[in-house]
């Protein structure tokens, strides 16, 4: 009894020790280079669903944004890294978020489930 309750304890402990990963949005930051719709490349990056997300190299410089999943989630671009002043229109699978026909700088992305 006692080497089975020792056991369950131990597998405790190790459960509570792992640590938990937060769920993500796929994000794919879009890029023009030279102006209207030429020569664009694409970074996707993984967003953590409900924290202000910043990441000055990916979001230096963005014309697009495109929320790939999931599906019940919504994303927003601020100017600020602290999650403040408008940045661009939210965006979700399906809409993406249109900010420039050249490139502007976002200074971070929250995302937020919608169930």
């Amino acid at each position: 009894m006692r080497a089975t309750s020792f056991a369950v304890l131990s597998a405790a402990a190790l459960v509570s020790a792992v640590p938990c990963t937060p769920p993500t949005a796929t994000v794919v930051v879009e890029t023009a280079h030279g102006g209207a719709f030429n020569d664009r490349t694409n970074k996707t990056i993984a967003v953590p669903i409900g924290h202000v997300y910043v990441n000055e190299d990916a979001l230096a410089a963005v014309s697009t944004l495109y929320l790939l999943g999931p599906n019940a989630a919504i994303c927003t671009p601020y100017q600020a890294k602290n999650g403040t002043g408008s940045g661009g229109l939210p965006f979700y699978a399906g809409h993406p978020s249109l900010l420039s026909t050249n490139s502007v700088v976002v200074g971070s992305i929250v995302c937020a489930t919608t169930n």
